[in-house]
């Protein structure tokens, strides 16, 4: 993200006020809609000064996609930190994602949609894997800390760290495609029992 070196506070609540203008312009509008005149014009702002703040359009939405996402995933690690039962873990760990992926607007928005630009767009693809690339470290760190406390995963990790952002990702998008459906949450809850039972063995 291109912003200015240093700022003042009152150049800090500007650069702030508009990253909020782009938050709304893209939960209510969508990514494609959340153009940097559009996002200038939410904030009250003229356009030069989103581009003196933010550089280019996706340096603007890098910062959202960054707010949107520690968000959620800020509140995942505070819920799972401390929590030695795998069982809780998936438990608690699903109810954050899924209340996030079913409530936030921009986060959906923002989290698909600029994997969509990014296919024709590279400058978008360091900020369309923030999500992904935060969630996997989160997933290797819950890992470790298993494996230290003496379980066993019973099958291979990389595989399982892929598992679980990539299912994270493939259940959002058929949230998108058809709501909040029985068979949406039978899937879920028949993963969430393959990583709290299955995945790692009981304690020597």
């Amino acid at each position: 993200m291109t912003r200015p070196a240093t700022l003042t506070p009152k150049g800090e609540r500007a650069a702030q006020e508009i990253l909020e203008a782009a938050v709304r312009c893209v939960a209510r509008d969508g990514l494609a809609a959340a153009s940097m005149q559009r996002i200038a014009d939410e904030a009250g702002v003229a356009k030069r000064s989103v581009v003196y703040y933010y550089g280019t359009r996706a340096g603007l939405l890098d910062a959202v996609i960054r707010r949107v996402g520690d968000g959620m995933l800020d509140e995942l690690e505070a819920v799972v930190r401390g929590v030695d039962d795998p069982v809780e873990i998936v438990s608690r760990g699903f109810e954050v994602l899924w209340a996030a992926i079913t409530t936030d607007r921009a986060l959906l928005a923002a989290w698909f949609g600029l994997h969509a630009e990014a296919v024709t767009t590279p400058a978008f693809r360091c900020a369309a894997r923030y999500i992904s690339g935060r969630l996997e470290q989160i997933v290797t760190e819950l890992i470790t800390i298993q494996l230290e406390r003496g379980r066993v995963l019973r099958y291979d990790r990389a595989a399982v760290e892929v598992l679980v952002v990539a299912n994270v990702q493939g259940l959002a998008t058929y949230y998108l495609e058809h709501g909040d459906v029985a068979p949406l949450r039978t899937a879920i809850a028949t993963f969430q029992h393959f990583l709290a039972r299955e995945a790692f063995a009981p304690r020597a």
